[in-house]
């Protein structure tokens, strides 16, 4: 009888340990949803003073509120970017991602201001004039709005054409005859580049590619 009285004294201990441990589980989980209760009213007060007094804080207060304000414009500058890369802004009036360009929310409806576009572009891109997309160097085209990154006359204005007949210059690469006799212009040289250029007598286009004896451009035979 004393063995079975002792096995039975183990299992009431087995029972109430068990039932100890649930309990003392139960109670460190309403601590800590309590701990979490008490960091997220910290936080409120928090955010909620920064909101009241970030210009009038306590000396203590200062460097803090302007760590989190330097944090948040970072933060803003870093969502604008990846706004940038998506090819999307978002409506000031409802917050949905709208296609850059659109005139208007696809959501809502509110006319869709335009804004100034800061690109991200590096030493080897250029910002596109008529969008503000990063474009590569030497690309004649932007290739997120199609746009010429520049006018021939930019892209060439140190050539100079020579009338064949009489040597008048001219700097109008556009002009098909010579404002001096009326000649017809034929190639183009530039003066202040190098002397490996070639140019197109067509279009203007000019290259350092000596091993390209036709213009990509238009296809007429390089000078």
């Amino acid at each position: 009888m004393a063995f079975f009285e002792k096995i039975s004294e183990k299992g009431q201990n087995a029972v109430k340990k068990g039932k100890d441990f649930a309990e003392i589980t139960k109670i460190n989980s309403l601590i800590s949803d309590e701990k979490k209760n008490v960091n997220n009213n910290y936080f409120q007060i928090g955010q909620l003073y920064t909101q009241m007094h970030a210009n009038d804080c306590e000396e203590e207060f200062k460097g803090m509120i302007a760590s989190i304000v330097e944090s948040e414009n970072k933060i803003a500058k870093y969502k604008e970017q990846i706004q940038t890369i998506k090819g999307i802004v978002k409506c000031e009036k409802c917050g949905a991602e709208v296609s850059n360009g659109s005139a208007f929310c696809n959501c809502c409806g509110a006319a869709i201001p335009k804004k100034a576009v800061e690109p991200v572009v590096d030493e080897d891109s250029v910002a596109c004039p008529n969008c503000g997309r990063a474009v590569k160097k030497g690309m004649r085209f932007c290739t997120g709005c199609g746009s010429p990154m520049q006018s021939l006359k930019q892209q060439h204005d140190t050539a100079e054409r020579i009338c064949p007949n009489c040597g008048e210059k001219t700097s109008d690469i556009e002009s098909a005859f010579c404002n001096h006799c009326g000649s017809r212009l034929e190639g183009t040289v530039s003066v202040n580049s190098p002397s490996n250029i070639k140019h197109c007598p067509n279009c203007g286009f000019s290259t350092d590619d000596t091993e390209i004896d036709f213009c990509t451009e238009c296809g007429a035979k390089l000078i």
